[in-house]
């Protein structure tokens, strides 16, 4: 493992994949809010009575910029396609490509067990996740802040909502004080390598 400090966009990015503990999805497809926290983890979502929502975030260290993704827990998607949307070109938001490092919590690492193997084919190494560095985490609080619209909605409209989010949020003012994050994370990426075509799609 590395230990890491971040110099430019794409250094390292931070995963995080996590239960939400507010929000799940009803018998009929609808996201409901609990305001009571709930005792899940991301380890034994799949076993709950109840469907959570889960959230799956991709954090540039250096910029602030996140993408995001929520699914319900009984549709899990695999990492390595969460992975292959986040390190993509968009059309609407400039975060895109493979990072040097990597922080994969244990916690991910156990629920989705081909991640490192699949990613290190890529090149990608791995820095340790210490405590100062859970990144994500209080993106997802943000995330979770902004899907009191899609609340009593079908899911589906979250899950469209989520990566909108990201990209509003990079519209806020990075650590320089000047630019906005998307500007920050443009005016210093010193290369972008985008991830095969299909990758994390393989059969």
């Amino acid at each position: 493992m590395l230990h890491y400090v971040t110099d430019y966009p794409n250094h390292v990015h931070q995963l995080t994949v996590s239960a939400s503990k507010h929000y799940y999805v009803t018998k009929n497809g609808r996201l409901k809010y609990q305001h009571k926290p709930m005792e899940i983890r991301l380890e034994n979502v799949t076993q709950s009575e109840r469907t959570h929502l889960v959230h799956y975030l991709l954090r540039d260290h250096y910029s602030g910029l996140f993408f995001s993704e929520v699914v319900a827990s009984n549709r899990l998607v695999p990492i390595e396609q969460f992975l292959s949307r986040a390190w993509s070109k968009k059309s609407d938001y400039v975060f895109c490509g493979i990072p040097v490092l990597l922080t994969v919590p244990k916690t991910v690492e156990a629920v989705f067990p081909t991640i490192k193997e699949s990613v290190a084919k890529l090149g990608v190494q791995f820095a340790e996740v210490t405590s100062g560095f859970q990144g994500g985490v209080r993106d997802i609080r943000t995330v979770e802040d902004c899907l009191g619209l899609a609340c009593d909605q079908p899911i589906e409209l979250a899950s469209l909502r989520a990566p909108q989010i990201s990209r509003i949020m990079g519209e806020g003012k990075s650590r320089d004080g000047v630019n906005d994050k998307a500007s920050f994370w443009l005016n210093h990426v010193l290369r972008v390598r985008l991830p095969p075509e299909r990758w994390g799609y393989e059969a």
